[in-house]
């Protein structure tokens, strides 16, 4: 039996100008901080991979990146829209968008096509449509959002449509998808994908450097972002689909502290000369809040954990953060708080709980990225056919792990929440909304795997 190597995991925390690697046991091996106004992020990640180079081979660097470049004057990008169904104009594309945001889009199209609630075709693809669109965005686009109507339950002609449009623009023009995102409204769908697509070429250049940069030090290492929900995406992924990553940083802090504290479940209370974040880890996974991020005013599908933000404004702070222990306690009452950061000592212990104050908090965030995993999540409306809730709910969970699986996921240690159901009272056939997420470590390389079967 040969001796497994030991394979570092490197957290980044661009935001917080700090770095950590974790050996296979998720111990701290090495650190790296920098004042934050001294470092690009392309310096710290340069810093953190010198400090550890020759002395374990590295596995993963994930990466929390800085917050979204969009509250500007206009959309980094100029997006050509393309919806796809049955007239949908009454709710035209981009509406209820900032004025500024909205007159900085390229064309935007409404063309046939689409699919009903079932899966089955609404009316065939426009693709004349569709390629006359297409024509219309040379050289006046730097990438394009298309959506379609059911297109959750069927994404053929959003598939097809991206290949034509693909066709007439070349490679170099992205093409963002909104059924990549996992939420029922075709509206928020839209939205996401419209940002995204905005933000894909500063975000593709980025990562780019990123991860030539983690090449140039460590070839085989893989190269993940944090999702805002705490778990990762593939590095591939993240170039197109940047909201996703909103809030991680937030996630972050949850995880990682509660991996100082040496617990895997807590309610954590991170204290700052701002205010307080506040949040509960269950075995890795932030509770869901039910809500959809705003940015910047837009809504977007993009689910947003349940994490208080707690401001020193208005007096009564401590009060406040105790009421948001509690909230988040409900339901959870056996799980101990962990109460860091610099201002810690401002949230004295409540009564009747068992409070933890780690050390090395300074470094929460990174570790928390250290240590993250994988998830996929599905939230649709599921036609209860012939085989009714039994196959409707299987099928969830299949869609929710290969997206695990997509993500990164072992395969093998997979775990999942309960299902939650919401039945659709008001349509005329048997539907439930469906919402499920499956979650697991990271794939390790198919050397240590090879390894370990030996």
């Amino acid at each position: 039996m040969t001796s497994r190597p030991d394979k570092l995991r490197i957290g980044v925390d661009f935001v917080g100008s700090s770095a950590v690697a974790l050996d296979s046991r998720n111990r701290i091996v090495a650190v790296c901080r920098r004042p934050q106004t001294s470092d690009s992020p392309v310096e710290l990640l340069d810093a953190v991979l010198q400090t550890v180079s020759g002395t374990a081979e590295i596995d993963r660097v994930i990466l929390i990146l800085p917050n979204l470049g969009i509250r500007e004057s206009s959309l980094p990008g100029r997006v050509g829209v393309l919806r796809i169904g049955p007239p949908t104009t009454a709710v035209p594309p981009l509406a209820g968008w900032p004025v500024d945001h909205a007159a900085a889009a390229g064309p935007m199209w409404v063309v046939r096509g689409g699919h009903e609630y079932n899966g089955n075709v609404s009316e065939p693809l426009d693709a004349a449509a569709v390629t006359r669109f297409a024509r219309a965005c040379v050289g006046q686009v730097d990438s394009i959002a298309l959506s379609g109507v059911n297109a959750l339950e069927n994404p053929a002609h959003e598939e097809f449509a991206a290949n034509i449009i693909s066709d007439e623009l070349g490679p170099d023009i992205a093409v963002i998808r909104g059924s990549d995102t996992e939420t029922v409204g075709l509206l928020e769908r839209e939205n996401t994908a419209v940002l995204d697509a905005a933000l894909a070429g500063a975000a593709r250049r980025r990562l780019y450097q990123f991860t030539a940069l983690v090449e140039a030090h460590a070839r085989n290492a893989a190269v993940f972002v944090l999702r805002g929900d705490g778990t990762v995406m593939p590095v591939t992924y993240a170039g197109y689909h940047t909201t996703a990553s909103v809030g991680s940083r937030k996630a972050a802090l949850i995880n990682g502290s509660a991996h100082l504290a040496e617990v895997s479940s807590a309610v954590v209370v991170h204290v700052t000369a701002e205010g307080a974040t506040v949040g509960t880890t269950i075995a890795g996974l932030i509770p869901d809040s039910g809500r959809l991020w705003e940015i910047d005013g837009i809504r977007t599908g993009i689910r947003a954990p349940r994490i208080a933000q707690i401001s020193r404004n208005g007096g009564g702070f401590t009060e406040r953060v105790h009421a948001a222990i509690a909230r988040a306690r409900w339901g959870h009452e056996s799980l101990p708080v962990v109460v860091d950061g610099d201002r810690a000592v401002d949230v004295p212990d409540a009564a009747s709980v068992t409070v933890i104050r780690p050390d090395r908090t300074e470094f929460a965030a990174a570790i928390g990225a250290a240590i993250a995993e994988a998830a996929g999540s599905v939230d649709r409306i599921f036609w209860q056919g012939a085989g009714g809730r039994q196959v409707s709910v299987a099928r969830a969970r299949g869609l929710a792990m290969d997206a695990a699986i997509r993500a990164g996921a072992d395969p093998r240690t997979l775990r999942e929440t309960p299902v939650r159901e919401a039945l659709m009272t008001y349509v005329p056939v048997p539907a439930a909304r469906l919402q499920v997420t499956v979650i697991g470590p990271l794939m390790e390389s198919a050397a240590t795997a090879a390894v370990q079967a030996c």
